[in-house]
């Protein structure tokens, strides 16, 4: 973070830095930037960037900038900076006229990404009391004006259970990508292991859904420029990515699901 701000100039600086400073500081000292998914940013943008805050628009460019700058540093292979957007407000008089419910779309996730949802959700349900006792227990020490130790727990206990829903509402929606053993193409699921022609380098990355990417863990979103690229293919395909700096060529050596 301190790097990212020193590459700012001063104006730009002063503007970004509380909001950055907030988003790391939520995250704490321990996260490590591999752990970063785009469900956790798209988590904390939910819960935290409000169409209400007269603050948003800066908030939402802060955030984006943070992420291009962790992505064009390579720390993280994706930009997360997709999963940054304030919310729309609900449009009370579009669903009084039209009477009609938006149908809302189904996921497509692998089956290790539905059980890691489903192991996060028992997580949280299990945190979820203590997290309560906490919030009762700090609202005994006085005057909740001064009384930072509630409302940091407040503020993490609102998180949890807007995680919480989400984990809920993606579980109800999600479904199980369909693999065929017969295809030696690639598909959500799928290990594909490639070479970096210019370097000669070989890589393998697990296509996922958007929900699951974790570049620590070599999951790519079939979302990403990679991923699109890479989807579909077949061992002795080669393709060409444009990343920031520049252009990367792929060999996919090999496919399995």
């Amino acid at each position: 973070m301190n790097d990212y701000l020193r590459s700012l100039k001063p104006d730009l600086r002063r503007q970004y830095e509380p909001f950055v400073r907030r988003y790391v500081d939520f995250m704490g000292d321990t996260f490590q930037v591999g752990q970063l998914t785009g469900s956790r940013v798209e988590s904390y943008a939910e819960a935290q960037i409000r169409p209400t805050d007269p603050n948003a628009q800066d908030r939402v460019a802060a955030l984006k900038a943070w992420f291009q700058f962790l992505k064009k540093k390579e720390y993280v292979t994706e930009n997360y900076g997709i999963h940054i957007r304030v919310r729309k407000a609900p449009g009370r008089a579009a669903g009084r006229s039209s009477g009609l419910r938006k149908e809302e779309e189904p996921i497509e996730m692998t089956a290790e990404g539905i059980d890691a949802l489903r192991a996060e959700l028992a997580e949280i349900e299990a945190q979820v009391p203590t997290m309560e006792q906490d919030i009762a227990h700090a609202r005994e020490d006085g005057d909740l004006r001064e009384n930072a130790p509630y409302h940091a727990a407040r503020e993490a206990l609102a998180f949890k259970n807007q995680r919480k829903q989400q984990i809920q509402t993606a579980l109800k929606r999600a479904f199980v990508a369909q693999r065929s053993g017969k295809s030696d193409r690639s598909s959500v699921g799928s290990t594909v292991t490639v070479t970096r022609l210019d370097k000669q380098e070989t890589l393998n990355f697990k296509l996922v859904g958007a929900r699951e990417a974790n570049a620590g863990e070599k999951k790519i979103s079939v979302e990403s420029p990679v991923g699109k690229e890479l989807l579909g293919r077949r061992p002795g395909d080669e393709v060409e990515i444009t990343v920031p700096s520049g252009v990367i060529h792929y060999r996919i050596d090999a496919v399995s699901h």
